[in-house]
């Protein structure tokens, strides 16, 4: 297998999981925008975790900002780590109110492994940070 074929596979499969994590993450803020108009069962959900319903705008608000920093190339970088921070608050949201560890309070851990998995595979400026 060559370098630049290598190479195109592992751009594309950093495309691909940093492309998941962004549409989960992307519809979970619209879905913020949002959480009046739905259903009783749904806001169920989001009441589990205790947070007011009048502030869901706001925090979709952050997240939107936290993937644009992410999809520019330039800014890459500083969007992951904003990004890293805001599921953080998630996994700390999950854990302050009992959700289950694997299904509920690491999930926004595997959104984060997606986000820096696929930078990593996509930009050249990741891997080297991580030379020795």
């Amino acid at each position: 297998m060559s370098t630049s074929t290598l190479s195109q596979k592992s751009i594309w499969t950093g495309r691909i999981l940093s492309g998941l994590a962004v549409a989960f993450l992307l519809f979970d803020a619209v879905m913020k925008f949002i959480m009046d108009k739905l259903p009783p069962e749904a806001l169920e959900a989001g009441a589990a975790l205790q947070w007011p319903i009048e502030r869901m705008p706001l925090v979709g608000t952050i997240l939107l900002i936290c993937l644009a920093f992410y999809l520019i190339p330039r800014t890459a970088i500083l969007g992951a780590i904003l990004l890293t921070g805001y599921l953080g608050g998630a996994v700390a949201s999950h854990v302050r109110v009992g959700n289950p560890l694997f299904s509920h309070t690491l999930f926004p851990i595997y959104v984060a492994v997606f986000i820096w998995l696929g930078l990593f595979l996509r930009d050249a400026r990741v891997r080297k940070m991580l030379e020795p």
